[in-house]
C-alpha cells in the first residue's frame, strides 16, 4: 500500500534523525503555565515509537512538571541532515521496579549510585500522539518553500496515519 510505504519511510527517517541527534529537548509546562525545555537522553521502545523512555529523578523539575501536566513535546535536531523531529504526546511517571531495571544502563550510576533500585530513580514514558519530521537530505518534506513537515498521527492502538 502506498500510504503504508510512506509511513514506513517517515518512521525510518524519524529513527535516523533521533539517532543522529543523540538527545532531545523535552518541553514540559511549568507551574505558571510556561514552557520549560531541557536536553534529555531518550530510549525508543520500538521502530513504531509506541513509547519513548526518559530516565529522571523523583526530585527533578521535569518530573514535577509531568506530574502536574502530562502534555509534553520532544524535539530532535540533526543539523548535518538539516532534519528535525517533533513528537507531541502524553507522559507518565513509571516507578515499577521491573521497568526501572529493564531501562537501566550503567552510565546512570553516575546519577543514581544505588542502581535501578534507587528510590530517586524513575522513568518518564512518553506516548507520542503526533510526529512531525523534515529532512532536506533524506527527502522528507524537503521543499524549502513548503513549510509543512511530514506529519503522522497515532491511530488508537493501530499504528500511524499520515496527515501531512
Amino acid at each position: 500500500m502506498p500510504e503504508d510505504s510512506a509511513i514506513e519511510t517517515v518512521l525510518d527517517v524519524v529513527n535516523q534523525i533521533m539517532t543522529a541527534a543523540g538527545c532531545a529537548s523535552l518541553i514540559t509546562i511549568d507551574e505558571s503555565g510556561l514552557p520549560s525545555s531541557r536536553p534529555v537522553r531518550t530510549f525508543p521502545s520500538d521502530d513504531e515509537f509506541t513509547k519513548i523512555t526518559i530516565p529522571s529523578d523523583v526530585n527533578s523539575r521535569k518530573t514535577r512538571h509531568v506530574l502536574n501536566n502530562p502534555n509534553v513535546v520532544l524535539s530532535y535536531v540533526d543539523a548535518p541532515s538539516r532534519g528535525y523531529v517533533t513528537m507531541i504526546g502524553k507522559a507518565a511517571l513509571i516507578d515499577r521496579a521491573e521497568d526501572k531495571r529493564a531501562a537501566w544502563v550503567e552510565p546512570f550510576a553516575a546519577f543514581w549510585p544505588d542502581g535501578p533500585e534507587s528510590d530517586n530513580y524513575l522513568l518518564i514514558v512518553v506516548t507520542p500522539e503526533r510526529v512531525e519530521a523534515r529532512s532536506y537530505t533524506q527527502g522528507i518534506a524537503e521543499s524549502p518553500t513548503r513549510w509543512t513537515p511530514a506529519t503522522l498521527e497515532r491511530i488508537h492502538n493501530a499504528g500511524w496515519r499520515q496527515t501531512g
